[in-house]
């Protein structure tokens, strides 16, 4: 069992957790003004990339074994549910959270905004029967605008991209959240096909001492669309 973890660059330690069907390659653009300010840890999440499947405890302990004592986390859709959930069970390591087109529960419901739970069964049902032309769907459904070459160079298994989904589907940590106290960011694109952009106001409602940014141009990567004004963000936020 391994977790791939690459490291690169001198500062503040900075874990970057990538999204669904992607790896840490998928932050290739930004690690290289970023690595000038942070030690980034480029984590491949389990199943993806390099990185052995397993579950919650495992991950954690793999992770941590690799971490120092003090670092920041910086998420990006699924890797946004890891990441709050790593800062609510480890507040006194977690300096920061930042999450970019995240939410604490992504399946939609009353008064609460998301995929609606159908559109998600369907999608789990077409992923078990072509799941390379469902996953690459949902790929270029991320990509809108962006060129070719951010998609991943290998599919992953279907079993983690399972493993993935049943996060997605499953993890609700609206409450946990009330329990992390750190600086906490989220960060969203107005175009977004997959967090849409009410997620913010709904959040806003239930975590007022949060940071939120909206970008009016971008979809579900604005850390691609939009490097230099998330880069800026990233600074101010750190400041």
């Amino acid at each position: 069992m391994s977790l791939n973890i690459k490291i690169q660059g001198e500062g503040l330690a900075l874990v970057l957790l990538h999204g669904w069907g992607f790896d840490h390659t998928i932050w290739f653009n930004i690690a290289a003004p970023l690595e000038r300010k942070y030690t980034l840890y480029l984590v491949d999440l389990p199943g993806f990339g390099l990185s052995s499947l397993m579950n919650w405890e495992q991950f954690k302990c793999e992770l941590l074994r690799q971490l120092p004592n003090q670092f920041a986390l910086l998420g990006w859709s699924m890797g946004g549910l890891y990441a709050s959930r790593l800062a609510v069970e480890l507040p006194e390591q977690v300096t920061h959270l930042i999450n970019i087109a995240s939410s604490p529960r992504f399946i939609k419901e009353k008064n609460w905004p998301g995929v609606a739970e159908a559109v998600f069964n369907n999608f789990f049902h077409n992923l078990t029967v072509k799941p390379h032309q469902t996953i690459s769907e949902f790929v270029s459904l991320q990509l809108k605008n962006q060129p070719c070459h951010y998609f991943p160079q290998s599919l992953p298994p279907v079993e983690s991209l399972q493993a993935g989904l049943d996060i997605l589907a499953g993890w609700d940590l609206r409450e946990s959240m009330h329990h992390f106290k750190k600086p906490t960011s989220y960060l969203f694109g107005r175009l977004d096909a997959i967090t849409p952009h009410t997620t913010m106001a709904a959040m806003q409602k239930l975590y007022p001492s949060f940071n939120y940014m909206m970008f009016p141009n971008a979809a579900h990567m604005p850390f691609l669309s939009h490097e230099e004004d998330f880069i800026n963000t990233l600074e101010t936020i750190f400041k």
